[in-house]
């Protein structure tokens, strides 16, 4: 049987939804933007999450966190809609872009819980009323977490616009998994998918191009990756696999219009996890138009991505 219960951490409140049976846990700090600090299954921790509330605070790395209104960067941190210009503040200085909006560490309301003999769920919910400077629209996002003893760990994010006009958008999400103590022994399946050309500043060329490194299982070794790919457009999902010491993570985001066509995949410089980022967009979206969502009054943005696992 599936249990809710809370923690104080620090100045936040944790969530957590667990069952001791199947070993599945799931903890979450509605607080700051839902951001998951552990993650469970079959009694293994699949992510690397902040272990303190000050490390949540600096949120280095922008671990296992909600992106919006844009994932990724937005060169010089500007961009143009309905004939005026916006300006995010530029947080990643040597590449002068605004990198992942501003929505990691908005604090959310739970409208949802649900316990179940096999299954659990929570919902959070931020609404913003315009008011960010750059982003001077009127929008909610919702975070529907599920966790279930036969499908695993599932998160679908909404992004809905509560503006008299249309208005720009992306999501994306930020998680960080850990199946062993170094990326260079996982081993690495990609779906169908072209990489996408990046100039010095990481943002999109325009060019995409043919990718099979990882089309079959095989060893990471020392591969440098932070690269967006592009996924065929088609209703379904698309699938990665890694594999490492403590057992085989089967990843997936749905595809189709208006789903996750991006995948951003990145190993951090101390190659100890792995970046599986669904990403309804391609960076620099908002100038480039890759994937860019245009949302009329009362349209949403809607996706749905999730992980199961083996355990070695």
């Amino acid at each position: 049987m599936y249990k809710h219960s809370t923690e104080v951490f620090g100045n936040f409140t944790k969530h957590i939804l667990s069952n001791e049976q199947s070993g599945n846990k799931l903890v979450i700090l509605p607080e700051f933007g839902a951001i998951v600090l552990d993650l469970q299954l079959n009694g293994v921790n699949l992510v690397d999450g902040y272990q303190t509330p000050q490390e949540v605070i600096n949120n280095s790395w922008s671990k296992n966190t909600v992106l919006y209104p844009f994932p990724n960067r937005l060169k010089d941190g500007t961009y143009t809609w309905a004939g005026q210009t916006h300006r995010f503040f530029t947080n990643e200085s040597h590449t002068n872009t605004a990198l992942h909006g501003f929505g990691q560490d908005k604090s959310m309301k739970v409208t949802l819980m649900e316990v179940e003999e096999t299954s659990a769920a929570i919902t959070c919910l931020y609404t913003d009323y315009a008011s960010h400077e750059a982003y001077p629209f009127r929008f909610s996002v919702e975070m529907a977490f599920s966790l279930s003893d036969e499908a695993g760990f599932a998160l679908q994010l909404t992004l809905r616009n509560h503006d008299e006009q249309a208005i720009p958008a992306g999501l994306g999400w930020h998680p960080y998994f850990s199946l062993g103590s170094k990326a260079d022994a996982y081993k690495l399946k990609m779906p169908e998918c072209r990489i996408v050309g990046n100039d010095e500043r990481m943002l999109p060329t325009g060019k995409t191009y043919e990718y099979d490194d990882f089309n079959a299982l095989r060893p990471l070794g020392i591969t440098v990756l932070d690269n967006c790919f592009e996924l065929p457009v088609k209703e379904g999902k698309a699938e990665v696999i890694v594999q490492g010491e403590k057992g085989t993570l089967h990843y997936w985001q749905e595809t189709g219009a208006g789903k996750y066509n991006f995948l951003q995949v990145f190993i951090p410089p101390l190659r100890h996890c792995i970046a599986l980022e669904p990403m309804t967009c391609a960076p620099d979206a908002f100038n480039n138009g890759m994937g860019l969502a245009r949302l009329e009054p009362g349209e949403m943005l809607k996706g749905k991505f999730g992980v199961s696992f083996e355990k070695s």
